[in-house]
């Protein structure tokens, strides 16, 4: 299940020692990009942030409330990640952050020309075959869930950036150009719940997926509206959305019960069986791998 995966938080800072306690920084540099690990350790709002180059920014412990100039607040939670272009500014607050309870996220400034270059290296080499048809962010989707692959390139750069290894910079080089193709695949997966594009070559696939969430659902059902063969639309799928059919379907129905979830009057076994699972327990066990915590504590 592919829903949400944390980075993995990183002891960096003595709270008795620290020269500031709101956004304390530690720089790691690379030739392309600056890893930046933030830490704050009170209450407090209306920071501003802004970088030079492409921001990515994903967090590891806590809770932030984000805004973009505009655009209606956001939590920012542990296990989602921001993408910004330049010289956007977000304002932040930290509606719980303590000495305890300190909040830490990891953000990447990667230099432009670097970013386009590798861009332009993956539609050159490894074009997409589906819509759009090319691989580039998209800043319309700057808030999404990591998925394992996702949280994965996120927390093999930040162990580079934190080595003495006199390599780092070339190995850093190879995990970018994976970074940024994962970054798009979730930015894609996060698409699907968009209005789609009629002609998509998985609009009947996932209009499948949508009719028939409480029933079982076999690839072979998936390949066939999709006019494919089963072997061609897996693996079609999985690259287009970084995860597998079974992973988005499993997606779906966590979503769906937290939906459900919301009518009092049902049981969390009612929720489990009009979401599609047969289990109840199974059904447990994937939503706390999910969102972290049961569906019982959710509803609370």
């Amino acid at each position: 299940m592919n829903q949400i995966c944390h980075l993995s938080p990183i002891n960096l800072s003595d709270a008795t020692s620290l020269d500031t306690m709101v956004e304390h920084r530690r720089v790691f540099n690379l030739q392309h990009c600056e890893l930046n690990i933030f830490e704050t350790f009170h209450r407090c709002s209306n920071v501003a942030l802004s970088y030079n180059g492409l921001v990515v920014s994903s967090m590891m412990r806590g809770k932030k409330i984000m805004s973009l100039s505009g655009s209606e607040e956001f939590f920012f939670l542990p296990g989602e990640s921001v993408i910004l272009p330049e010289g956007v500014s977000m304002k932040v607050d930290f509606p719980e952050a303590d000495e305890r309870h300190p909040v830490q996220c990891a953000t990447l400034a990667l230099d432009w020309d670097m970013v386009n270059k590798n861009l332009a290296f993956l539609n050159e080499q490894y074009p997409n075959r589906e819509a759009p048809f090319e691989w580039q962010l998209n800043f319309s989707r700057y808030h999404f869930l990591n998925n394992k692959e996702l949280a994965a390139s996120m927390n093999k750069l930040i162990g580079i950036s934190m080595e003495s290894d006199p390599a780092k910079d070339a190995l850093a080089d190879l995990s970018l150009k994976f970074l940024l193709l994962r970054i798009i695949q979730t930015q894609n997966l996060v698409a699907i719940n968009d209005v789609g594009v009629s002609d998509h070559r998985f609009t009947p696939a996932l209009q499948y997926i949508k009719e028939h969430l409480t029933q079982k659902i076999t690839i072979d059902a998936l390949a066939k509206v999709s006019c494919m063969s089963r072997s061609v639309f897996f693996q079609a799928f999985k690259e287009q959305y970084g995860i597998s059919p079974l992973e988005y379907i499993l997606r779906e129905r966590i979503r769906q019960a937290k939906q459900i979830m919301a009518d009092p009057a049902l049981s969390i076994t009612d929720v489990c069986y009009q979401s599609g699972f047969n289990n109840l327990n199974y059904f447990i066990k994937l939503f706390k791998r999910a969102e972290g915590i049961t569906p019982r504590e959710y509803r609370k």
